[in-house]
């Protein structure tokens, strides 16, 4: 099945605020990134990565253009390990992308894990932080 254009542009949109906030980006990567992490039967949107200060940070992106909680949660995310260098602390962040209007859609239990940004045409219009944080 063909990537839709709306994908297609949800993917930039995410891409660039990422590049931004100075993480290196993939597009759905074939395969984990070398020795420090790993996942099965799972791929994302968008990969970043970025290390600064004693901390790196892996960032996993899915952009649902019309969210369904059912598949969504059927998607293998629990698979992704990720082992930080010695002497660096780690995480591990996760980002769902949806449309302007499909915020009704998604569960908002996800935020217990989850990222949410709401996307505008150009950029995001809405970030809903993972439940504690200040996002």
């Amino acid at each position: 099945m063909a990537e839709s254009s709306v994908h297609r542009s949800m993917k930039a949109i995410v891409r660039a605020e990422l590049e931004k906030e100075m993480y290196e980006v993939i597009e759905e990567p074939l395969y984990p990134p070398g020795a420090k992490a790993s996942w099965s039967s799972y791929r994302p949107d968008l990969l970043g990565y970025r290390s600064a200060a004693g901390i790196e940070e892996l960032v996993l992106v899915e952009c649902e253009t019309r969210p369904n909680m059912k598949r969504f949660r059927s998607k293998n995310h629990s698979s992704v390990w990720f082992q930080p260098y010695l002497f660096r602390r780690g995480s591990v962040r996760r980002i769902l992308a949806v449309p302007r209007g499909k915020l009704g859609a998604v569960d908002m239990g996800l935020r217990d894990k989850w990222e949410i940004w709401v996307l505008g045409s150009t950029r995001p219009l809405q970030k809903v932080g993972t439940v504690g944080s200040r996002a």
